[in-house]
């Protein structure tokens, strides 16, 4: 068996270079320096939401945990509605909390206002309230600083009126 030459219009022509390597030297680095630049700008766009986000929840916790102690000493007021006008706080000195605390069993309203001011005191920063009844219609004001560790958190105020 002899081998027959393959003719020339058999044989698939050289392809040439899509893209010549002469002219476009570094262009795939340059795309890897854009594609990290926009990355570069997303991931600190989502550190400030998450940043944010987290200012939020703070402002919110504070807010609902004022709530609860709003109603917590309307509720203890509508209990001993007989003395309500006893519970009247107008511009009390804020107290610290004391972990340790523990009622007098000396009288009703003084007992509840006191575990009431320290509860403003360890469950919001800096929390202090007023407490106005005129009638059966009572009003509770408490206000709270921003904590220390999230700088752009608004001072909170809370106002809750209550018809007994």
């Amino acid at each position: 068996m002899s081998r027959h030459p393959v003719p020339r219009h058999f044989i698939a022509p050289r392809r040439a270079e899509a893209f010549p390597t002469s002219r476009h030297k570094g262009f795939g680095l340059i795309e890897i320096l854009v594609a990290l630049l926009i990355l570069a700008i997303g991931l600190l766009g989502m550190a400030s939401l998450q940043t944010t986000s987290l200012q939020q929840t703070t402002g919110s916790q504070a807010r609902t945990q004022a709530i609860f102690l709003a109603e917590d000493i309307v509720e203890r007021i509508r209990a001993n509605r007989p003395n309500r006008t006893s519970y009247v706080l107008t511009d009390p000195d804020a107290v610290d909390c004391d972990s340790d605390f523990a009622i007098t069993n000396a009288d009703i309203v003084d007992d509840d206002l006191d575990e009431w001011r320290n509860a403003l005191a360890c469950l919001l920063p800096g929390g202090n309230g007023e407490i106005a009844v005129n009638g059966d219609v009572v009003t509770v004001d408490i206000t709270w600083s921003p904590r220390e560790e999230v700088d752009d958190l608004d001072e909170g105020e809370f106002t809750l009126e209550v018809t007994l």
